[in-house]
């Protein structure tokens, strides 16, 4: 079968995809990389493995214990599990929610392609754009499911039936239980998601994420104008998309960490979510000169405009995003964006006249902490169009020690 991977003539019968593939494909949003959920009622690690060989694809044992194993292909990985109970039905019984309790015979899938496993009626749920539980003691057993039902919710543009999130909403403080990255993989996906804060802010409504993320610390308002506030940026200025698109972590980019940021009004909040080093510098920094940027908006000096791009040229665009959703007008934070962007710029990106080399050889300044500070005063002379070229720079730096001596 040309779609996938593998020839399923290599899976023993009976085989079960399961889960999302199959949820996608009753929804026509299957993508190109693939998904694929396998149920085997035995010997599951082991025909993964023999279909890894086969096909020269990576292979790795995901719980031993459980019999899961992964083959990864160019185009999507293939998750084997061993099937839990003495029934496909008693193993779809143990799953998160009715929609992704679906199964296909994969022999049958060719000849068949309609005739699903579907014994909790996920297919009518899908039908009703609706998300509902198997059983409550399923979302209890791991309660990263809460978080995953909200998402999915947001993903698909479902609902949540309300029985579903009364239960969801009872058992949310157990979602304390579970690992950092687990929650913060959840939270990447949700971020992900075109205009999905609208559901962040119901999961903190509904008291979901209390112990990750304290209300006491958030800013919802400034969150749910964080997208418009990108999307106009992007609108104006379409080259930010670089920016927007730039990865920081994993497999993790820029936006992930402005749109966690405008939620936050203290960086120190999101460590728990285990921040890499370079998002938990941008949240920092972000958050910390947000404020003087604010203050600077409506008159700064080429001196005090240079010395603010100096310590956030890395993340400014976040700082620029953040205002914005704050309610600061785009016509003020747009020049400081259009300096940003041009390289060339004198203020942003002053060009340098001279160096600590030319002021040891030239002037014959010793080496010590005297020199950056003499290269500094001509950054701002420079920046404040008083000097231009080098012999300028050199001239001035002379003055300086002449009138020290």
């Amino acid at each position: 079968m040309l779609q996938f991977p593998f020839d399923f003539n290599d899976l023993p019968t009976p085989a079960y995809l399961v889960g999302g593939w199959v949820r996608d494909r009753l929804l026509n949003r299957q993508g190109r990389y693939l998904d694929l959920d396998f149920v085997l009622p035995e010997k599951a690690i082991e025909t993964a493995n023999t279909i890894a060989r086969k096909y020269k694809a990576g292979f790795v044992v995901l719980d031993a214990e459980r019999h899961i194993a992964r083959v990864v292909f160019k185009n999507g990985t293939a998750d084997f599990a061993q099937q839990m109970g003495n029934t496909l039905e008693a193993d779809l019984g143990r799953r998160d929610f009715c929609m992704n309790a679906i199964a296909i015979e994969c022999h049958q899938l060719a000849q068949n392609p309609e005739q699903f496993i579907d014994p909790f009626n996920g297919i009518g749920d899908l039908k009703a754009k609706q998300i509902r539980m198997v059983v409550p003691e399923n979302l209890a057993e791991d309660p990263l499911r809460i978080l995953r039902g909200y998402r999915q919710a947001a993903q698909l543009q479902f609902e949540i039936e309300g029985l579903t999130r009364q239960v969801i909403t009872k058992l949310a403080p157990s979602l304390k239980l579970v690992a950092a990255e687990r929650v913060r993989t959840e939270l990447s996906y949700l971020l992900a998601v075109p205009n999905s804060s609208n559901w962040i802010i119901e999961i903190i409504n509904d008291r979901i994420l209390e112990s990750w993320l304290p209300r006491q610390h958030l800013n919802l308002e400034r969150f749910a104008k964080i997208e418009w506030s990108i999307a106009l940026l992007l609108a104006k200025f379409p080259n930010l998309e670089l920016f927007i698109t730039r990865n920081l972590a994993g497999d993790r980019d820029a936006l992930e960490i402005i749109k966690l940021t405008a939620l936050t009004n203290s960086a120190t909040s999101l460590e728990i979510l285990g921040l890499s080093r370079s998002e938990q510098r941008w949240s920092t920094g972000i958050l910390r000169y947000l404020p003087q940027f604010i203050a600077l908006l409506d008159q700064a000096s080429p001196t005090e405009q240079y010395k603010f791009f100096q310590v956030t040229l890395e993340f400014f665009p976040a700082i620029a995003a953040l205002a914005i959703a704050s309610d600061y007008s785009i016509t003020t934070v747009a020049p400081w964006l259009e300096r940003w962007l041009n390289p060339d710029d004198a203020i942003a990106y002053p060009h340098t006249l001279i160096t600590g080399d030319d002021l040891r050889q030239s002037l014959g300044v010793a080496p010590s902490p005297r020199i950056g500070e003499f290269l500094e005063m001509v950054k701002i002379a420079q920046v404040e169009g008083k000097i231009h070229t080098k012999a300028e720079a050199l001239s001035m730096i002379q003055s300086i020690i002449d009138d020290i001596l």
